[in-house]
């Protein structure tokens, strides 16, 4: 597998989080988030290793990415999402900005 689809992932992630924020299950997440969901410290962190795990080839070790790092900043009408994930030493990141109206 080529780990350029890791990118693709956090693509995904990222968009998924987009519609879930403004519409869906995360509406009434805080302002801020910064969180290394690899360590699983609540439901959210959880969701999105999952996510990560289900795209992924069954044959990828899982364990060679380091980190996958969320952070979210949203406002009364914009959102701004990023995803790095360090995989063995590489890091690859997407980022994504959208508005409300």
């Amino acid at each position: 597998m080529k780990l350029t689809k890791i990118k693709g992932v956090a693509h995904d992630l990222v968009n998924y989080l987009d519609f879930q924020i403004w519409f869906g299950y995360y509406k009434n997440i805080q302002k801020d988030v910064v969180t290394d969901v690899i360590q699983k410290k609540n439901p959210f962190d959880v969701m999105c290793v999952e996510f990560f795990k289900e795209r992924l080839p069954e044959s990828f070790d899982f364990s060679r990415i380091k980190n996958i790092l969320v952070k979210i900043h949203r406002s009364a009408n914009s959102l701004n999402i990023k995803v790095e994930v360090k995989v063995d030493d590489k890091k690859f990141l997407y980022a994504h900005k959208s508005t409300m109206g």
